[in-house]
């Protein structure tokens, strides 16, 4: 157990050594299930600001007849800039240097800071799909400068090939009542549902106007919704209307195997509640996303953050501690999350 455990007196220089050395222990066992890693696109650099190419154009093989014309990979990019965000505790020097049993407290800090520095990637997500962004690779370039765009990363009208109007568009903002796909979209977590996800993912064409081969993969759901999904899709058996061969006679309340078991569902707690922007999660709100072989594509969003947060000691040779008496430490996170591409991912309002 920690020596900062002890009710004895002690050094203050060394209790803020071990404390800090506590914290980068935790901070390395990341225990917290980053979902925003596991369905967006992480960068990890220390640059001020970094720009993303967004590839609009799609592989797709043509006819060679002599005139070859190869694709532009990149037209259109978004830049992001990560801001610093800070957490931080202080203790009278006197407390810990007298036994006193106020700086015991101490001991769970650098594990719960740790814990929230690996997941705060959570919460800028969190709030980038409660506030649902204007979508910036939309913009249109022009001499001289540019028009904003007025999509949003959910919406009901994203041009398949924002190059080339009139190649269709899609639509990843649904609610209950809405009709998708030939079926009304329903106010819960079912088998309907997933009917339909399956049907919109493999429906998303790419930029050359053929499908992107995007599957269906799983649910992102809040806290609240955890036990509709449970019900929905880890139960073995499912009570169903069965027609007979000739359809003129129904069996009600027959148990048939739930083709649906196993479906993926991500619980994200950060997704209700308060959120940095002064936005508040919905409950009632879940996502559906979609992934190709070797991942995720495309991604719904970016996140880039600094590869450890920095730390800043304040010890007995501080302003802090000659002005106050207190030393202290605190953590910098430098981050910033990004709308990107709207195909993977689907807004589902189940109470509109």
């Amino acid at each position: 157990m920690p020596s900062i455990y002890h009710d004895m007196p002690r050094d203050a220089q060394l209790a803020l050594t071990e404390y800090s050395t506590a914290f980068d222990a935790a901070f390395a066992l990341g225990d917290v299930e980053q979902w925003s890693s596991m369905i967006g696109a992480t960068h990890v650099s220390d640059s001020i600001r970094t720009v993303f190419p967004i590839p609009i154009a799609a592989a797709g093989y043509k006819l060679r007849d002599g005139d070859d014309k190869l694709r532009r990979l990149f037209e259109r990019a978004l830049s992001m800039v990560p801001v610093a965000w800070y957490d931080g505790v202080e203790v009278l020097a006197r407390v810990i240097e007298s036994g006193g049993g106020e700086f015991i407290g101490w001991g769970n800090a650098p594990a719960e800071m740790a814990a929230e520095a690996v997941r705060h990637p959570n919460v800028l997500v969190a709030d980038l799909l409660a506030s649902n962004p204007l979508l910036d690779f939309y913009r249109i370039d022009r001499p001289g400068g540019s028009t904003a765009s007025t999509i949003r990363l959910f919406a009901a009208n994203h041009p398949v090939n924002v190059l080339a109007a009139g190649a269709g568009t899609f639509d990843n903002d649904w609610s209950a009542g809405d009709t998708v796909q030939g079926d009304v979209v329903p106010g819960e977590m079912n088998a309907t549902l997933v009917k339909q996800c399956r049907r919109h993912f493999r429906s998303i064409n790419g930029p050359n106007g053929r499908p992107l081969g995007l599957r269906f993969a799983g649910f992102l759901v809040p806290a609240a919704q955890e036990e509709n999904a449970l019900d929905a899709f880890a139960r073995d058996k499912v009570i169903e209307v069965v027609s007979n061969v000739l359809g003129t006679e129904n069996v009600a309340a027959a148990a048939m195997p739930n083709r649906h078991v196993g479906t993926k569902v991500i619980i994200g707690d950060e997704l209700t509640g308060a959120l940095p922007s002064g936005a508040t999660g919905d409950g009632d709100v879940v996502y559906a996303f979609g992934t190709k072989a070797g991942g995720v594509t495309p991604p719904p969003w970016i996140v880039q953050r600094r590869g450890s947060p920095e730390e800043i000691v304040y010890d007995k040779t501080d302003a802090k501690y000659k002005d106050t008496g207190y030393v202290g430490v605190k953590e910098i996170l430098e981050m910033a999350a990004a709308g990107a591409l709207p195909h993977g991912i689907v807004r589902i309002n189940l109470t509109p």
